[in-house]
């Protein structure tokens, strides 16, 4: 890595590398700024930069130049080379730090393009632009990441093609929450809503998805958010868990005497998430003719999956089917399986079996359109969460920061 000598520097310029600003000819306007650098000796004077979006997606390409403080709307290459040699109109200022204030209400028409045109544009474009940015939790194992993007792109029939869909991830995959939302607003999106691909309510959905979204308010002020809910307890989930019984076998309408049904979450430390959890093998346990529904959790959470199996067991159970909750595939499959051989060996008298993981049914996607729709039209508790959480934010602080990618 090069390290500059930063003893004679008298300016940075930084210039935007974001999307938006690239596909309007940021590359060339880097290299315009650059060349003219050069060519009037500044080069111990003036540092340049590339950044990624500054925010202003609407004035491209954006130009920062410090210590003055002042942003420009740089539309072509001279404008650039202005900027460097300190000739650039006031019309291609955005904002002047020193003065405290935006230069100009409205963004600057470059010459060559009438109002005309700029109104015309404009009135196309009156319907507020809507964008649903699907978030999944994001896994290690790429397969899992692919089988969120692959429900989405399957879904999308089911949404009004004028709505602009994207998906993102929380962590371990790409885009994050932060590239989504950047990339609905590249795209031209005025209403953006943050729908949660999670299974149940609990610290992501409570605290990192609304963090995101607060930060992305401040970057994007025009830009109005909503946020939905979470899977949760709805009518569909059961529908789903009664289908992956059948896949194995199981008749729910028929009376099991001997059979339990162990639910198998992953588990977190979210006290409502894991009584969620309970409250749904009680609803699960009401719809079926089994003596026995009992939950447990793979990790942090207890009973576990051991102690799970040891008390259907107990109660004198000659089959359990172990049903996981889970969205997507991965470790905690595999490791199920392994749980399942050792459980053979110690219970050998017992039958036991497992059912698909809950997975990405096609009944799930009328569930997250339904929680898209319920964002949109403001009757999602989603709305509730980034509440509470700006207040949680006020009493006790919260720093932003970037998920893993």
């Amino acid at each position: 890595m090069t390290t500059w000598n930063l003893q004679g520097m008298q300016r940075h310029l930084l210039i935007c590398n974001g999307s938006t600003c690239m596909g309007a000819g940021a590359e060339e306007v880097t290299l315009a700024i650059r060349d003219e650098i050069t060519k009037n000796n500044l080069d111990e004077m003036i540092h340049t930069s590339r950044t990624r979006c500054n925010g202003r997606c609407k004035d491209k390409c954006v130009v920062i130049s410090y210590p003055e403080g002042k942003w420009y709307s740089v539309q072509d290459e001279q404008v650039g080379r202005d900027i460097v040699t300190g000739q650039v109109e006031d019309q291609h200022m955005i904002y002047n730090m020193t003065q405290n204030g935006l230069a100009q209400a409205t963004p600057t028409f470059t010459k060559g393009i009438s109002k005309t045109k700029v109104l015309k544009r404009k009135e196309k474009s009156s319907a507020t632009k809507k964008a649903i940015l699907f978030v999944g939790h994001g896994s290690r194992v790429e397969a899992g990441n692919d089988e969120v993007r692959e429900f989405i792109e399957r879904t999308t029939y089911l949404i009004d093609p004028a709505i602009l869909v994207e998906t993102c991830f929380l962590e371990f995959a790409s885009p994050n929450i932060e590239d989504g939302i950047e990339l609905c607003v590249e795209k031209g999106a005025e209403e953006i809503h943050v729908i949660p691909i999670m299974l149940l309510h609990a610290g992501h959905s409570k605290m990192h998805i609304p963090a995101e979204i607060e930060h992305a308010r401040e970057q994007f002020p025009g830009i109005t958010f909503t946020y939905g809910q979470t899977i949760g307890i709805h009518a569909g989930i059961f529908e789903i868990l009664l289908e992956r019984l059948k896949e194995i076998g199981f008749d729910p309408y028929e009376k099991h005497e001997h059979t339990a049904i162990l639910l198998v979450g992953r588990g977190g430390s979210d006290e409502e998430a894991n009584g969620d959890f309970y409250k749904i093998s009680r609803l699960l346990w009401e719809k079926l003719d089994v003596p026995w529904v009992e939950s447990a959790f793979m990790g942090v959470a207890t009973p576990t999956v051991d102690e799970g199996i040891e008390r259907c067991v107990k109660f004198g159970a000659k089959k359990i089917i172990m049903l996981p909750y889970f969205l997507f595939t991965g470790i905690l499959m595999k490791r199920m399986y392994k749980m399942r051989d050792n459980y053979e060996v110690t219970y050998p008298n017992v039958d036991i079996q497992i059912a698909n993981y809950f997975g990405y049914h096609p009944k799930l996607q009328h569930v997250l359109v339904e929680r898209a729709e319920q964002a949109m039209n403001g009757s999602s508790t989603g709305m509730q969460d980034l509440e509470n959480f700006r207040k949680y934010a006020e009493e006790h602080g919260y720093e932003h920061h970037h998920h893993h990618h």
